[in-house]
């Protein structure tokens, strides 16, 4: 009889597992923020664009209205497509933030959430 419960046990931690293992992965496709390693860029904020982008330009106001055109660095797809590889920016308009070098936390759209964690 102790096998049976010992077999019962085992197999409700493993179904509780699975469960767990699918919500974390649910929940990480979820938020498209993400950390993101940022390779030799210095601490400071990043916003990625492009010419042909819609919606940059607001972006690009909203920046400039809250933190001021020197306090950030814009990256344009046209001139530098390097970082957008490197630092995995699949969609513009995106702000990456980087407070310790090395790492960095990576904002996809508009910059609202970004701006808010500044």
């Amino acid at each position: 009889m102790d096998e049976v419960w010992a077999r019962v046990v085992l197999v409700s931690v493993a179904l509780a597992l699975a469960v767990l293992a699918a919500f974390w992965q649910r929940r990480r496709r979820r938020s498209p923020i993400r950390e993101v390693p940022s390779g030799d860029l210095s601490p400071g904020v990043y916003f990625f664009s492009s010419e042909t982008c819609s919606t940059c330009a607001r972006a690009r106001d909203q920046l400039d209205h809250a933190l001021g055109q020197a306090a950030y660095t814009e990256v344009r797809w046209e001139e530098r497509p390097g970082p957008f590889s490197e630092l995995g920016v699949d969609a513009v308009p995106a702000v990456l933030i980087v407070k310790t070098p090395g790492k960095g936390r990576l904002f996809p759209g508009q910059p609202d959430q970004a701006l808010a964690e500044l």
